[in-house]
């Protein structure tokens, strides 16, 4: 007798009456699998120093031409929002680009990609977001005050 596909139902009940160690290794095997791409599969939700060290440096580069993507948007759409609006929230986000500009202005990506790298060496700094990460790498590039007490929160924060 013979399944759909053509193979002799025999081989079929005789692979399920496999010995129960090798029944259990392939499912040690697989459960194994899983919780590996389970793991990979949460860093990559996390989007932090983990999922940083795994991803190729093309993939980095990217994410790095998207966040200044997104932070050029960012201030274009707050200018649109803030225009002909109060005084005070013109200033507070004066304020902010100037900090943005100040940090990150003449930052290459390469230099950004090559300091998160050592950022993430350390198995501390590893849950830390990576739009965190840069930041921190920008401050530190630019000879930012205060950047050991600003990790040390972020460590806190991200445990």
């Amino acid at each position: 007798m013979r399944n759909v596909s053509g193979t002799p139902v025999t081989k079929i009940h005789n692979a399920c009456q496999a010995p129960l160690w090798a029944r259990l290794s392939v499912i040690l095997v697989v459960s194994m699998m899983l919780g590996a791409a389970a793991t990979r599969a949460n860093a990559q939700m996390r989007r932090d120093g983990e999922y940083w060290r795994s991803i190729p440096e093309t993939e980095k580069l990217d994410i790095i031409l998207g966040l200044f993507d997104g932070m050029t948007l960012s201030e274009s759409l707050l200018q649109i929002v803030l225009k002909g609006d109060g005084a005070s929230c013109s200033k507070r986000m004066n304020s902010i680009f100037k900090q943005t500009s100040k940090y990150l202005d003449d930052l290459t990506t390469s230099q950004i990609s090559s300091g998160l790298d050592a950022f993430y060496e350390e198995e501390a700094n590893r849950r830390i977001p990576i739009f965190w990460g840069v930041w921190v790498v920008a401050r530190q590039a630019k000879g930012g005050r205060d950047v050991d007490t600003f990790v040390a929160e972020l460590r806190r924060s991200y445990r």
